[in-house]
């Protein structure tokens, strides 16, 4: 794997950084390793989802002391906490550029190629879609695709449902759908029969 390079080269700003942290990093998804100290992306607001990123100041478990960002201290459940493993661009552009290459079929061609991917990353020159900065390099069984477009659903019960079927296994492994719904006849449309 290709080393870390200078991180002022790949510096976020604040927003940035916390939508790399949230999103992109890999996280300890068993939260083992949760100490005082570390940086860790916290749910301040259960209602709407808000996140934001602090510093673990105290742990009674099952409950959390975090300093965010901004000076406020809140104390949440573990289970409203993610330590990100990733905490600079750079780690996460290293595991990309890795996995990437991965598909290639010996060592050496592994290297070029993870090495190629890693100078096009450095700098935000490209950035992959969002799906494939969260899984590639890693175990879990996510796509690389943002989004997808599905057949038409039939107009019946039926058809809608073999469409949601389809549209729930993919928004479980983070994918986007998008449909065409001109299938399905208007509201207050006239309806011959049930099937």
């Amino acid at each position: 794997m290709v080393q870390a390079r200078d991180s002022k080269r790949n510096e976020l700003h604040d927003l940035g950084y916390k939508i790399f942290l949230d999103r992109y990093a890999q996280k300890d998804m068993s939260r083992e390793s949760l100490a005082v100290g570390d940086t860790v992306i916290v749910v301040t607001n259960s209602a709407t989802g808000q996140r934001e990123i602090g510093t673990i100041k105290e742990m009674l478990l099952p409950t959390i002391t975090i300093e965010l960002n901004d000076g406020e201290v809140v104390t949440r459940d573990i289970e409203h906490v993610d330590k990100p493993i990733e905490t600079e661009p750079e780690q996460m552009m290293d595991r990309v550029a890795a996995g990437i290459a991965e598909i290639e079929k010996n060592q050496k061609l592994r290297k070029t190629w993870s090495n190629n991917f890693r100078w096009l990353l450095d700098e935000w020159k490209f950035v992959p879609g969002g799906r494939i900065l969260t899984a590639a390099g890693t175990d879990q069984d996510l796509t690389y695709y943002n989004c997808y477009v599905i057949p038409s659903p039939n107009d019946s019960r039926e058809g809608i449902m073999a469409t949601l079927t389809q549209m729930t296994e993919i928004m479980s492994r983070g994918g986007g759908v998008g449909i065409n719904l001109s299938t399905l006849r208007p509201r207050h449309a006239y309806v011959k029969g049930v099937n």
